[in-house]
């Protein structure tokens, strides 16, 4: 038996018989004892298995098996829009969260402090500058206002969790500097002209930086600001070992599920009822006007006003309704106000990142909600009130104009929600992919050791290949999608070129044609999954662009929006 620990431990080993005999005398602790060996029996049988051992090993790795909290993102509801960065740089000054620590599947992990149990930091500190805060309900690392810049601790953390930052200098007296006095200078003292030292810029001091998840507050900054429940704080026995210690939940041991198909699809801990309530209220009240616009046009009987009238009033009453529909009167009109009011309201959300007032009213999550269900529903009423007449631009240019622009919002916001949803998914099916490529590279290569040619030959194509990737890999910053498409097509043909290659001179001298035939099959596919997880990097980087369009045609629409209301509330009145 091989045991392996992460801190100090007692290891007590007893004869089989001598605890037997001891057992037997004791049924409520033989009956404890066999509890926990059937579960180690699971729990070892499990860890056997492909994909649980690689997240074992990164576990283990990574350190999380002494650490109190992690923060971590998940990349199929992140949109890359940095609020949580912004917001805690809004409330301590400087940001203590870095997004891009080690990654695994659809789990980034960011590198923040995870109060660990074992904190090397603390001991490192010669000036008590930096320990367990004794007023936090749970083991919470401080840096204190006695810290002297030694940087110490940012050396001993071996997660990179603390950063050193300069602080500034303050600033001078300006009402002494106005009146044209040195505010250094001592009362009753005088200069000559020409004696005045030159000043002395003083040295910023520097201190540790980190993250103590937001310690004295109620709320964790960045956690709050994240529009999409992104970014959340998790013990990482809750992540990885979720069987909770129970023998009928050991099948959820470092279960690659969260990893795979995402933690909130998991778990389900993460609500989003406020979401779908909406969602539901909007789409039965665009459903219900949709349903009498055509009862209007059609089906008069089947009209939900007439019917209300006739259910309260009688049929007579009923009878009387006026059933009209147009675009700049009655119900149509007034399904112009509600979708372009609908729609003002979505786009309070991206004025909400600009705008401070609006930041202390409600969370982001709340406020992206409504951009989502209201930027849905509300054009759906624009175009009842159109009355579908949107295919004349030469009749009605401003509304041809203004409903088309509408139409190009919607898609862009639909197209780039899923889009950041999908990739991060692809990206993780595409690395898992590659490792078991991999596997079976090494496969192929360990079967015909004794074939000193064929190995080499292996090895050097892997090392090439990688070697090209690292030197063609093109950078998004720099593109457009125009750049970003022939990226990709140059791309491909330099594929073709490899595996051209890999058939005629690499592997053309290799006499054993199974070999050959498997080696190339293994490779080819390698390639394609290379290419593929590099299309995903870059398309995902790209989205930053798609959504400066998103907000681009939405400024354009609006603007047309205000001069159709303006022009026909001028033309007709309210």
């Amino acid at each position: 038996m091989g045991l392996f620990t992460c801190m100090n431990v007692v290891a007590v080993k007893l004869p089989k018989a001598a605890v037997d005999a001891a057992l037997a005398n004791l049924p409520s602790v033989r009956s404890a004892v066999e509890l926990k060996a059937e579960e180690a029996y699971y729990r070892q049988t499990l860890l056997k298995l492909e994909d649980r051992a690689d997240i074992l090993d990164f576990y283990f790795k990574q350190g999380f098996e002494y650490a109190h909290a992690i923060k971590v993102i998940q990349s199929d509801k992140c949109i890359d829009c940095d609020e949580c960065v912004k917001a805690c740089e809004d409330r301590h000054g400087i940001s203590r969260i870095e997004r891009f620590g080690p990654r695994l599947g659809l789990i980034q992990f960011t590198l923040n402090c995870r109060s660990c149990a074992d904190a090397r930091c603390i001991s490192e500190c010669n000036f008590d500058a930096i320990g367990y805060d004794e007023n936090a309900p749970e083991p919470e690392v401080i840096v204190y206002d006695n810290c002297v810049g030694c940087t110490k601790c940012a050396k001993a953390c071996p997660h990179e969790a603390i950063r050193m930052v300069d602080i500034k200098e303050e600033v001078p007296d300006l009402v002494q500097l106005a009146k044209g006095k040195d505010p250094k200078q001592k009362q009753g003292t005088m200069i000559a002209p020409g004696e005045e030292e030159a000043p002395k810029k003083k040295k910023a001091k520097r201190v540790a930086n980190k993250c103590d998840h937001c310690f004295g507050y109620k709320d964790m900054a960045c956690i709050t600001a994240c529009p999409t429940g992104a970014i959340i704080q998790i013990d990482p026995a809750t992540l990885f070992r979720r069987d909770g210690g129970y023998v009928e939940r050991a099948d959820k041991y470092f279960e690659p599920a969260p990893f795979e198909r995402g933690f909130a699809q998991t778990t389900r801990l993460q609500g989003v009822r406020l979401m779908y309530g909406l969602f539901a209220l909007a789409t039965l009240f665009v459903l219900a006007c949709t349903w009498e616009w055509i009862a209007r046009r059609w089906v008069p009987d089947a009209s939900l006003l007439r019917m209300t009238v006739g259910a309260l009033q009688g049929p007579l009453a009923a009878k009387t309704v006026q059933l009209t529909y147009t675009a700049v009167s009655g119900m149509g009109r007034w399904m112009g106000y509600l979708g372009g009011g609908m729609m003002v309201i979505s786009a309070l959300y991206t004025l909400r990142l600009n705008l401070p007032g609006l930041r202390r009213i409600g969370n982001s999550r709340t406020w992206f909600d409504f951009h989502v269900v209201f930027g849905l529903a509300g054009p759906a009423l624009t175009l009842l009130h159109t009355d579908l007449q949107i295919f004349s631009p030469l009749d009605r240019p401003l509304v041809t104009s203004l409903w088309w622009a509408t139409v190009a919002i919607v898609l862009s916001g639909v197209v780039g929600r899923f889009l950041y949803t999908a990739i991060p998914r692809f990206e993780a099916s595409a690395d898992r992919e590659r490792r078991r490529l991999d596997e079976g590279i090494q496969q192929v290569a360990d079967q015909w050791a004794a074939m000193t040619m064929s190995a080499n030959v292996l090895a050097q194509f892997l090392k090439a290949q990688e070697k090209a990737q690292q030197s063609g890999a093109p950078d998004a910053e720099d593109m457009g999608v125009v750049g970003f498409l022939v990226a990709m097509f140059k791309a491909e043909v330099e594929r073709f070129k490899a595996e051209a290659q890999l058939r005629t001179k690499t592997m053309g001298g290799m006499k054993n044609k199974k070999l050959r035939k498997t080696t190339i099959k293994l490779m080819s596919a390698r390639a394609v999954i290379e290419r593929r997880v590099q299309l995903y990097g870059l398309a995902k980087r790209l989205l930053a662009q798609w959504r400066g369009i998103h907000i681009g045609i939405s400024i354009f629409m609006f603007v047309l929006l205000f001069a159709h209301v303006a022009i026909s509330v001028y033309a007709m009145g309210w």
